[in-house]
């Protein structure tokens, strides 16, 4: 199935019923880790006919997270807000979030910045319950740790995959 991936833009896959398809989440790992191309998987909640709209990157600055901010780039162009969000989690990391807006705005795309402070849940949940309530698209990079630490210790990734309300485009 990921053969088929290598030549197209952009793969859209479901996420399966979380906890009962075992299937279609390691379907979602293969292409996401093999592919070599983003992937979008629809969220829990409807997509409007205004999809994509408003656009949150979370934003690390590791290559997973620039190769989906590349692969986003059609949709970004599109969009008429962005916001880069970034948690505090490193003191002395913003200007790299400086760096992706200014990289964002030679392309045309207006972005601003959000910096999040870790919440009690953990970053991931702080990062994702913002990006659900303001945008219809999430953007970042996945898997930037092993698989098996993700598993074991939690990861945004594996937070994401088990069941984000808002349409997720990813890339390794």
């Amino acid at each position: 199935m990921t053969g088929y991936g290598l030549t197209v833009d952009l793969i859209l896959a479901h996420r399966g019923t979380p906890g009962r398809d075992a299937t279609a989440r390691s379907t979602l790992e293969a292409v996401l880790l093999e592919s070599g191309r983003p992937l979008l998987i629809p969220g829990t909640r409807p997509v409007s006919n205004k999809f994509a709209e408003r656009i949150a990157i979370a934003w690390k600055p590791t290559p997973q997270a620039a190769r989906a901010v590349a692969g986003a780039m059609p949709l970004l162009k599109r969009a008429e807000q962005v916001v880069v969000l970034t948690v505090d989690e490193d003191k002395g990391r913003g200007d790299e979030s400086d760096r992706l807006v200014s990289y964002l705005g030679r392309h045309g795309i207006k972005a601003r910045i959000e910096r999040l402070p870790p919440g009690p849940d953990g970053a991931a949940e702080t990062m994702l319950s913002i990006a659900s309530a303001t945008s219809e698209l999430l953007v970042m990079g996945g898997y930037g740790h092993t698989r098996l630490r993700e598993w074991a210790f939690g990861g945004f990734t594996e937070h994401v995959l088990g069941g984000a309300p808002l349409s997720v485009l990813m890339a390794h």
